[in-house]
């Protein structure tokens, strides 16, 4: 694995590669040494890393000193993830919170797969986290690269109980096709698969 990862793999708070490659495959060596060292202290002063490891007490000391953090990748700028990305990929809450009363995007999306705060957190299955991005206003129809909605992360995962309320939330999103041209239901494993699903007929695939 690239040394440029080890401590945001250590940390839990992995990132997207500079070369665009999948992080915990790619063996491509990022610039020197200390460059690679200056870009981690970098990540560890942010708010992405403060958000990735659920230090709300530090996340609020970084966004009062430097409000324009909530939007912040913690590194370059050009990855598109957000200090939201990494809370809600954690299933921080209160960091979510915290950062969404700072005026976080919560459609904000990635370079790479086009996802959003609310596809990490249906994802992982943290249903607190998935009402509050709901509740805050967050398009459950959204469609990644890959042309998934938040739906079809929770469904493949067995999430049950964030399927039932993306379900119930985003009934839509019921009868969008990934690029593979499958619905969520389609991809339903686990629990999720004993769901009730509503009859779809599936609208068109798409990537945002």
């Amino acid at each position: 694995m690239a040394s440029s990862f080890g401590w945001a793999l250590r940390g839990g708070a992995l990132r997207d590669a500079d070369c665009g490659h999948d992080p915990l495959l790619c063996n491509c060596s990022a610039a020197s040494t200390a460059t690679q060292t200056l870009d981690e202290l970098e990540f560890a002063r942010s708010a992405c890393q403060a958000a990735a490891a659920g230090r709300a007490d530090k996340l609020a000391g970084i966004l009062q000193r430097a409000p324009d953090a909530v939007h912040s990748d913690g590194g370059k700028g050009t990855s598109g993830y957000t200090p939201l990305h990494y809370a809600a990929r954690a299933g921080h809450l209160e960091c979510a919170a915290l950062l969404l009363r700072a005026g976080a995007c919560v459609d904000a999306r990635t370079v790479q797969g086009r996802a959003t705060p609310l596809h990490r957190a249906a994802h992982v299955g943290s249903l607190d986290v998935v009402k509050l991005l709901v509740a805050a206003g967050a398009d459950g129809l959204t469609q990644d690269a890959d042309g998934e909605t938040a739906l079809h992360k929770a469904a493949a995962e067995g999430h049950a109980a964030v399927a039932a309320f993306l379900i119930a939330a985003f009934t839509g999103a019921c009868g969008l096709r990934d690029r593979r041209g499958r619905v969520p239901r389609d991809r339903a494993a686990g629990a999720a698969a004993a769901l009730e699903w509503p009859e779809q007929e599936g609208g068109a695939g798409g990537g945002g």
